[in-house]
């Protein structure tokens, strides 16, 4: 072998080991919900176990869910530029039916007549449902919408020539037949995917502002129903400073969900730059202030 085949080798033996951690970041086995049995362009069909919804703390609406081919448990030789090798990102939006549906309703309310008046009995309690059954019936549709597609590139303006985690804001393609296990993003995974950044826009930044700094500025919290044994509740969620100069931005939410404190942390944060190390940015802002809102510091 000579000198360029064992560099070359090299490399590719690197982009496996490179390939599998990404994998391992993004999916965990213990996480895995479903299969993703209907695809288009905008819309995907998942069906769930109850019991895969119990492992993983619940499926909340408007979730993130990652649909892929990929397994995390087997993928020692993956290679980044297979189509294959990519993870589709889902938002929760509601429940869908499933054709065996009307069946499955009849049963349960036929069931529930039998245990009627029996407040020391469930109509799923195995004296009243055998467990075939109660299998069958624990399965249910979930609507979501496509987000878009992270997948694996090799990006040349990357120094230490590793692989970049992109994103892409559609699918390029999809296969009705074409089978994808669904995972529900552990805190780890969902912290890369709330604060993903794109490695050209970071790179960008730097060589614009000379910053690439991110500033935190909450928490992910999925529901009202906040329960911290579900593990979601302390994933952090980060702003770059940078990416809001010369943008449009806008903030919504409802009433005392901290609009107010979020301006005033973005606000700061922009003005810090000015302090930004090599290279210090004098950003002006103006801010309309008809309520006093941000006249006086707040702790």
């Amino acid at each position: 072998m000579g000198i360029q085949d064992a560099i070359e080798n090299s490399i590719c033996n690197n982009r496996k080991v490179e390939t599998k951690q990404w994998i391992q970041d993004l999916l965990q086995t213990s996480q895995l919900v479903g299969d993703l049995y209907s695809i288009n362009y905008e819309n995907a069909k998942v069906i769930i176990h109850d019991t895969f919804r119990h492992n993983v703390g619940g499926i909340p609406s408007l979730s993130f869910l990652i649909a892929s081919r990929l397994d995390p448990n087997n993928c020692d030789n993956v290679d980044y530029k297979d189509e294959d090798t990519s993870f589709i990102l889902l938002r929760v939006m509601d429940s869908t039916t499933l054709p065996q549906d009307v069946e499955a309703e009849r049963i349960r309310v036929e069931t529930a007549q039998r245990v009627s008046g029996d407040s020391s009995k469930n109509y799923d309690d195995n004296s009243a449902m055998d467990y075939r059954t109660k299998n069958l019936l624990s399965f249910a549709g979930i609507q979501c919408r496509i987000i878009g597609t992270f997948y694996l590139d090799d990006n040349a303006k990357n120094s230490e020539g590793k692989l970049q985690l992109r994103f892409g804001s559609d699918i390029s393609n999809y296969y009705p037949n074409h089978g994808l296990k669904v995972y529900r993003p552990n805190g780890k995974a969902l912290e890369k995917i709330i604060n993903y950044i794109d490695p050209y826009t970071e790179l960008a930044n730097i060589e614009k502002y000379g910053s690439d700094n991110k500033v935190k500025i909450g928490q992910v919290r999925y529901a009202s129903t906040n329960r911290r044994f579900q593990n979601i509740d302390d994933v952090p969620v980060y702003i770059y400073p940078a990416d809001l100069l010369s943008q449009k931005t806008a903030l919504f939410g409802m009433t005392r969900t901290g609009k107010s404190n979020t301006t005033k942390i973005i606000a700061k944060s922009v003005f810090e730059l000015r302090n930004n190390e090599p290279r210090k940015l004098r950003i002006g802002q103006v801010i309309f202030d008809p309520n006093g809102e941000y006249a006086n510091e707040n702790v």
